[in-house]
C-alpha cells in the first residue's frame, strides 16, 4: 500500500472517518439503535500519542506499540462499540499501508494490537461492525481530499471479514453482510476517481472469505488462493474478476 498512508496524522484520520460518517439515527434496520461515542465521548484514550515528546524519546517500533496496548481492566469495561472506534483510532493504525500487501499489514497490526484481537472474541462484534460498517457515508468520499476517510474504508471491510468474526455470524448475518459489501462494492466502481482498485481490492477481499468461508471462518486452499489476488495493490487479471462476481451472483440467486 502507498506510503504517503503513514504521513496522515491519525487525529486527522479519526476525524474525518467520524465526518464522512452518516446520521447514525438514520439508520433502517436494528443496527440505527447502536451509538458510537466520538472522541469526547471516550471513558478512555491512548495515553502517548504521536507527536508528543514521550513518543519522540521512543528507541524501537515495540516502544510504541508497547505503549498502544488497551489495559486489561479497561479493555474488559468498554462496551464493543467504545472497543470499535479506540482500534480505529490506534495510534499506528496507518502503519498497515507501509506493506506491499494490506493483508501483511493487516496482520501485523492483528499481531501488535491487543484491542482488535478483544474485539474478535465479542458475541456481538458482527452486529456491531456491519452497524459501522453501514454508516459510513461513501458518497461524500473523495480519494484526494479524504484518503484517511477510504484507507478506512477497508480497514473496516478486513475487520468484517476476519476469520473470528465470520465463524461468529449467523446465516442471516453472513447474507446480511455480503449484502452491503456488494452494493458498496458496486458504488466504489461507479466512482472509480475516488475507490482506486487498492479499494476495490478490499472489498472483492471480505466478498470472497464472507461466502467462501465453511463456519469456522476458514477457506480452504483453492479459495484462499482466490481471496489472495485481492490483498495488495492493483487490480486481478479480468479471468479472476469475472469468476469472483460470478461467485457473488450465485450467492444472492
Amino acid at each position: 500500500m502507498n506510503q504517503i498512508f503513514n504521513k496522515i496524522s491519525l487525529a486527522f484520520f479519526f476525524s474525518v472517518f467520524i465526518l464522512f460518517s452518516c446520521n447514525k439515527n438514520e439508520s433502517d434496520s436494528d443496527t440505527g439503535t447502536i451509538h458510537f461515542p466520538d472522541e469526547n465521548e471516550l471513558s478512555w484514550n491512548y495515553p502517548i500519542l504521536p507527536g508528543s515528546a514521550q513518543w519522540k524519546a521512543f528507541q524501537s517500533y515495540k516502544e510504541k506499540a508497547d505503549a498502544c496496548q488497551i489495559p486489561q481492566n479497561i479493555m474488559t469495561s468498554l462496551s464493543t462499540e467504545e472497543l470499535l472506534v479506540l482500534c480505529l483510532k490506534y495510534p499506528l493504525l496507518m502503519d498497515i499501508g507501509a506493506f506491499n500487501f494490506f493483508a501483511d499489514g493487516y496482520a501485523a497490526w492483528e499481531t501488535n494490537f491487543n484491542g482488535i484481537r478483544e474485539l474478535y472474541q465479542r458475541k456481538d462484534a458482527p452486529t456491531v461492525l456491519l452497524a459501522w460498517y453501514k454508516q459510513l457515508n461513501f458518497e461524500q468520499a473523495s480519494l484526494h481530499s479524504t484518503i484517511s476517510f477510504v484507507f478506512g474504508i477497508s480497514v473496516s471491510e478486513y475487520m468484517l471479514s476476519a476469520p473470528f468474526v465470520i465463524a461468529k455470524y449467523t446465516q442471516s448475518q453472513r447474507k446480511e453482510i455480503a449484502a452491503e459489501l456488494w452494493s458498496r462494492l458496486n458504488f466504489k466502481k461507479s466512482q472509480p476517481g475516488n475507490f482506486t482498485n487498492d479499494s476495490l481490492n478490499s472489498s472483492y477481499f471480505a466478498l470472497v472469505r464472507i461466502i467462501k468461508s465453511d463456519a469456522q471462518g476458514n477457506l480452504s486452499a483453492d479459495d484462499t488462493k482466490l481471496a489472495n489476488w485481492f490483498t495488495g495493490i492493483g487490480s486481478a487479471p479480468e479471468n479472476i474478476l469475472k469468476q469472483v462476481e460470478e461467485i457473488i451472483r450465485n450467492y444472492f440467486k
